[in-house]
């Protein structure tokens, strides 16, 4: 290829939604939070580590007979409203915060493996208000750091400041993994 010399008519999209195949062997329902697997097929999203939040199914797919790639789905990111953790509900004070993946249907504040579903937008009775454009685009898992303010300047002596630089060194890795992978 080369650099154009005349006009070209180059192919577009709307940009709403996302089109994946699926990994073998998987049914996803339409309405629910829909992942990308480390080969890049849909999955349904759950609280398993390298998933990739991306958005929610605009129809069911089966393809639970199928070999990886027989089927695809639309996908759409944006804001919808899941259901919220029994056991590790999502607050009020969360609102602007990630909120990760318990399952296809559900969000928490923290799980094992923080997959990110997106940005909290609203907590409300009867489920949680969240925009998976954060999860697509943004993080994909919410690092836990290990590192603390003030501890590397009050260190006692060089032993100290290594065991603390080393932590930060981690944190560095893990915000790294999780933005890029």
């Amino acid at each position: 290829m080369a650099a154009a010399t005349t006009p070209i008519d180059t192919p577009t999209r709307a940009g709403h939604f996302v089109y994946l195949p699926l990994a073998a062997a998987t049914l996803i329902f339409a309405g629910t939070l829909v992942a990308r697997n480390a080969d890049g097929r849909a999955v349904p999203a759950s609280d398993t580590a390298g998933l990739r939040v991306i958005g929610r199914a605009c129809e069911t797919v089966d393809n639970s007979a199928g070999a990886a790639g027989d089927l695809s789905i639309n996908i759409e990111p944006g804001i919808f409203k899941f259901a919220n953790s029994a056991t590790a509900a999502v607050d009020a004070d969360d609102v602007g915060k990630l909120a990760v993946v318990e399952d296809d249907n559900t969000v928490a504040e923290t799980s094992d493996n923080k997959v990110a579903a997106g940005r909290v937008v609203e907590v409300a009775s009867d489920g949680v208000w969240i925009d998976t454009r954060y999860a697509a685009f943004g993080l994909r898992s919410v690092p836990a750091l290990t590192s603390a303010d003030g501890v590397a300047a009050a260190a006692a002596d060089l032993a100290a400041l290594k065991t603390e630089a080393e932590k930060i060194g981690d944190d560095v890795r893990a915000i790294h993994a999780a933005i890029f992978g």
